[in-house]
């Protein structure tokens, strides 16, 4: 058999056994909630098992979009208790409390004693109650109407969380599926640059040894090599970008701090 592939095959053999320890030992220990920074290897980011959608969507009902729309639902709320009791306005009540002393001055005066002034005074107190009914006939008829109104300012208000809610899922699940993608591109590309590099490594010993001349096939290697490695180079950034804008729009934590 020819050194070449003898070559090939057992560098491609220990690549594969790396890998299968490496997921053994993830799949022992899962740790769904761990961001992947880079500068995990290569075989923690092929490992990694992503939290279920459910857990995502539950997550996701804290997202500051869904908040400022509860916000607009509570104050809406508000408003229907304020034009509910809009009635108590058609009714009056008043209510008074007087205390003090009531004095009075008489003049007196006969033909035997001069014109005399007498004071007297009383403690006295007094107290009303009363109660005042103005329904303007404008505001009686569309009273109910204004009540119903406001119901259905709530529910649209609603109808617009479900649908924003909707709309977070969707990105979600596209970002979810998108980093499965990634995933297996990244375990295609880890591949491929493993193969490479032993073809490299079996035409830099064939040159080496003077078996003919490798010059033209050794730089298309380096060539395919490059590329290959600028592949796997982008495959890494997308997959910690899709990390980042999934962890922002679940409100879930996966970076440890």
């Amino acid at each position: 058999m020819d050194t070449k592939y003898i070559i090939i095959g057992c560098l491609l053999f220990l690549n594969l056994v790396c890998l299968g320890q490496n997921r053994q030992t993830t799949d022992s220990v899962p740790n769904p909630t761990r961001f992947i920074p880079q500068t995990l290897t290569t075989n923690e980011f092929i490992n990694y098992q992503l939290p279920p959608l459910d857990t995502l969507f539950e997550s996701a009902k804290k997202n500051p979009r869904l908040k400022a729309i509860q916000a607009s639902i509570e104050a809406a709320r508000n408003d229907l208790k304020v034009s509910k009791r809009d009635w108590w306005q058609y009714f009056s009540v008043r209510a008074g409390y007087n205390y003090g002393i009531l004095g009075t001055y008489t003049d007196q005066e006969t033909q035997y004693t001069p014109l005399t002034t007498v004071y007297s005074g009383a403690t006295q107190s007094s107290w009303s109650v009363g109660a005042n009914i103005s329904i303007p006939f404008d505001k009686l008829f569309t009273h109910r109407p204004t009540v119903k109104k406001q119901q259905e300012v709530i529910k649209n208000i609603e109808y617009t969380q479900q649908i924003e809610f909707n709309l977070i899922k969707n990105e979600i699940i596209e970002l979810y599926c998108g980093i499965q993608y990634q995933l297996r591109l990244l375990k295609l590309a880890t591949e491929t640059i493993t193969l490479y590099n032993a073809e490299y490594k079996v035409a830099e010993l064939d040159y080496i040894n003077d078996k003919g001349n490798k010059n033209r096939l050794l730089s298309d290697l380096k060539g395919s090599q490059k590329d290959a490695k600028i592949e796997y180079e982008k495959i890494i950034s997308q997959l910690n970008i899709m990390f980042l804008k999934l962890e922002i729009i679940s409100n879930m934590q996966f970076r440890n701090k």
